[in-house]
């Protein structure tokens, strides 16, 4: 894939993370009681639907609030409560910007040695000079889609 294809990759699922109802989708006391409370079910029911024992449902409970629980587990609880499991990634900041910051850190890097050496050799580039520098360094690492580009 091109570094075209994956900034369009990258751009559309940006805007498809970028959602309202996030904040809503956190819940700090686990979906699972919560979610068990609203349907007015108690541990013993839902473990019966789940086929395991009542104190489990309260020790996967807590799991879920600690971020101690198996997928698989959610999966069985979700099919208990008559629900679908769904899981996912939200990143902090949008993939494009998060693509742009590791450029950046290398770019940073990179300059850093030639500024010391063009110093030296009292060659030093302007502020602006260096800015355009570092701009047009910061999208050609971009596009080089280096193997080691995540590496650090």
């Amino acid at each position: 894939m091109t570094y075209w294809d994956k900034k369009l990759v990258r751009e559309q699922l940006d805007k498809r993370l970028k959602s309202p109802l996030l904040p809503l989708l956190q819940s700090d006391n686990g979906w699972i009681k919560l979610l068990r409370e609203a349907l007015g079910m108690s541990t013993t029911q839902l473990a019966k639907r789940v086929g395991i024992d009542q104190s489990r449902i309260s020790r996967l409970e807590n799991a879920e609030i600690d971020g101690d629980l198996k997928l698989s587990s959610l999966k069985k609880l979700a099919e208990g409560l008559n629900m679908t499991f769904v899981y996912g990634f939200i990143p902090r900041d949008g993939l494009e910007d998060m693509v742009r910051q590791q450029a950046k850190k290398i770019a940073l890097k990179r300059m850093q040695r030639v500024n010391h050496t063009m110093r030296l050799e009292e060659q030093e580039l302007s502020t602006e000079e260096k800015a355009k520098a570092f701009d047009d360094l910061v999208q050609k690492i971009m596009i080089e889609d280096a193997k080691d580009f995540w590496d650090e």
